[in-house]
């Protein structure tokens, strides 16, 4: 029998050949494929779709109407219009309404200025050619 430190130097030595030179004794079947990577730039497509046709507003009349012309307003309004109906504002009233469609003026032209600054991104570019010499 062997004296456990010998044995354990010799097994230690077959492991570490066998370790070792493992990969060696044997073929791989096939070759290895070399792998290639190729970048590929590609152009969007995005249809740049027609604008909306413009708005167009319908004319609004206001009647400015006080305690003096009241009775007058009444009678001159209900020969024109067969019924008369109060719809009544207050001067702060009128005054937001109209910041109120300035503000809305304001966040459409900020919205076409979006629209048009991406639909110039992603229209096709004309490639120059380079100048030659």
């Amino acid at each position: 029998m062997m004296e456990p430190q010998k044995f354990l130097k010799t097994s230690s030595l077959i492991l570490l050949s066998l370790t070792i030179s493992g990969c060696a004794l044997f073929k791989s079947p096939k070759p290895i494929e070399t792998i290639v990577t190729k970048t590929v730039i590609q152009k969007q497509n995005v249809p740049i779709m027609n604008r909306p046709k413009p708005v167009v507003l319908n004319p609004v009349e206001f009647f400015v109407v006080t305690e003096k012309n009241l009775e007058e307003f009444i009678t001159d309004f209900k020969k024109v219009n067969t019924e008369f109906v109060i719809a009544a504002m207050s001067i702060k009233g009128y005054e937001n309404m109209s910041l109120n469609v300035a503000e809305l003026r304001r966040y459409i032209n900020q919205q076409k200025s979006l629209i048009v600054y991406y639909e110039e991104a992603v229209k096709p570019k004309e490639e120059t050619p380079p100048p030659q010499k």
